[in-house]
């Protein structure tokens, strides 16, 4: 059994530090109790990967990483499988950083793809921009994890996942929020220097109801769509709170401003942002609506009907709807974006229970980015118009 990864000792690294060193002690870390020494030279850490090189190749076949369903995923349960992810899947996953959060916490980017000389079309998956919504990151994290198995073997869940990937290149962002999610599980490892500084915060409930950044600022209330100014929405905070405040200016957020970057570089053809609770796509807004033809309609229905989820109405007032990742990218790069709600209401704002993640969501919802994406495939030809010149 490998040693215990924290989000302390492994993402949470230098920009400067070579790639192949954090490559190195992530994969020794987990195939070995073997503690990293930070003198280790280059030299002698290519010679032991040459060493473990059939030991790895070994461990790769027909296995995958396995996301709980009964676990609450803690930061540190995430980190940890994304590594195991690393080195399962390498020959269709790159792991890099898309950069850090307020507290220094890693923000991890992977992208699912294929080697091909051919275009393919972005599309962006992002989970837990809301600190309380372990649901979202563990959806996506086990929808990562049984997508790359069923692009290794035919014993994967996705029988259309290599003919998905001769088409797209999935990026996804597992966690958005990383301080946000540790203060929600009140798990001070490695911001424990924070601690007075998230205590000053207004708190709306217990810290399992924290719903913003770990400066109090709500990510999804922080893009900068055009109505940063009149967004109000029904929980407004003036100040810096567990939920509700939107920050002093677009972007403030660290985190928002990284992924906001990233996707004005990607420019991903859909987005699927996912949240709790609901059992809801929200997936237009009257401010861009018009520009799609239609086939946001048709995808999303499609998506409702075979997923049994609701539609919510087109969002009528900026006020309400304004400056979330999906009315930004809607907006500013005129593409697909969906926030999607994980899970039924139940009138508390209380998540449900961890061991529920199977029954309320996995089960009903394991197909809903393989159906937005064939259909999108079906439906591209005839507004390919919309995207391409």
């Amino acid at each position: 059994m490998g040693a215990m990864i924290t989000g302390k000792s492994i993402f949470n690294i230098s920009h400067k530090e070579p790639l192949f060193v954090i490559t190195f002690d992530l994969i020794l870390s987990k195939i070995s109790n073997i503690q990293i020494l930070s003198y280790m030279s280059i030299k002698q850490r290519i010679l032991i990967l040459f060493l473990l090189l059939p030991l790895l190749s070994f461990n790769q076949k027909n296995r995958k990483v396995g996301i709980n369903d009964t676990l609450r995923y803690s930061l540190s349960m995430s980190y940890e499988a994304i590594v195991d992810m690393f080195y399962l899947y390498e020959s269709f996953l790159e792991i890099s950083l898309l950069g850090h959060s307020e507290f220094g916490q890693a923000i991890p980017l992977l992208k699912i793809s294929k080697k091909s000389n051919v275009k393919k079309k972005p599309v962006l998956i992002v989970g837990n921009l809301h600190a309380r919504e372990f649901y979202s990151s563990k959806f996506v994290l086990k929808f990562c994890d049984e997508f790359l198995f069923s692009l290794l073997t035919k014993d994967g869940i996705y029988k259309s996942a290599n003919k998905i990937i001769e088409e797209y290149d999935l990026f996804v962002i597992p966690v958005a929020n990383p301080d946000g999610l540790k203060i929600a599980q009140e798990d001070w490892e490695g911001i424990e220097s924070y601690r007075a500084l998230v205590d000053s915060i207004k708190r709306v409930g217990p810290y399992s109801d924290w719903k913003a950044n770990g400066m109090g600022i709500d990510l999804n209330n922080n893009f900068d769509d055009g109505n940063f100014e009149v967004k109000h929405g029904h929980l407004f905070e003036e100040e810096p709170a567990s939920q509700g405040y939107k920050g002093a200016f677009p972007c403030e957020a660290n985190e928002a401003r990284i992924i906001q970057d990233f996707v004005d570089t990607l420019i991903p053809l859909i987005t699927l942002s996912y949240h709790t609770k609901g059992d809801v796509l929200f997936w237009a807004d009257r401010g861009t609506h018009s520009y799609f033809k239609g086939l946001d309609e048709l995808l999303n229905t499609k998506v409702a009907n075979a997923c049994e989820f609701k539609m919510a109405r087109v969002s009528r007032n900026p006020k309400d709807y304004g400056a979330g990742l999906e009315n930004y990218i809607r907006a500013k790069t005129k593409r697909i974006a969906v926030c999607v709600e994980l899970s039924p209401p139940n009138d508390l704002v209380e998540q449900h229970p961890a061991n529920m993640f199977k029954s309320l969501v996995w089960d009903k919802c394991k197909s809903m980015p393989i159906i937005y994406l064939e259909e999108l495939s079906r439906l591209y030809p005839r507004y390919k118009y919309l995207f391409e010149p």
